[in-house]
Formats: structure tokens, C-alpha cells, sequence
């Protein structure tokens, strides 16, 4: 009865929720790489994503959008800090 209750509410909420396929193809993720963001825990039950049934995820668009969002962006070769800390990671290993 909880379960039909909470699809009840995702019909009534203006939420627009995606199924693993349609993230995928709309994040330009493979299928594996989003279950693999739930297994490292990347992606939070309740938060990023919802389990109606066993084998059914339906994931929230508004919070894989502010995922996206706040993730760390890849560090900047021209950044001396990353040039700086390569140095360390090289000295290190010729020891």
C-alpha cells in the first residue's frame, strides 16, 4: 500500500523522473556507469533516486541535474598547482 502511495505522489508532483534508460541516454551515461554511481553510492536512495518495486528505479531529474552541477570539474593542465603536484607524484616514484 506504501508503494502505490508514493507512485501516487510522484504523478501528482510536477517531478520529471527518468528510468535508467532514459538517463542514460539523456546524460550520455552507459546503463552500467549509473548502476555503478548507486553502487559507489554516488547516487543516494530517496535523494537521486526512487525504488517503486524491486526492480524498478525511477531516478529525480532535478537532483541528477544538481549532481552534475556540483561535481568537480577535471583539473586544469595550465594550473600550476596540478603541475606543482604532478612534480611531488613524480619524485615520489623515482625513489
Amino acid at each position: 500500500m506504501e508503494k502505490l502511495r508514493e507512485v501516487r505522489q510522484m504523478e501528482e508532483s510536477n517531478e520529471e523522473y527518468l528510468t535508467v534508460e532514459e538517463l542514460a541516454g539523456r546524460i550520455k551515461f552507459s546503463r552500467q556507469s549509473i548502476y555503478n554511481l548507486i553502487f559507489k553510492r554516488e547516487f543516494i536512495l530517496n535523494e537521486h533516486y526512487l525504488k517503486p518495486r524491486p526492480k524498478k528505479i525511477l531516478f529525480k531529474w532535478s537532483a541528477i541535474k544538481a549532481w552534475m552541477e556540483k561535481a568537480p570539474s577535471k583539473p586544469n593542465p595550465q594550473n600550476k598547482s596540478y603541475q606543482d603536484s604532478s612534480l611531488k607524484e613524480k619524485s615520489l616514484i623515482n625513489i
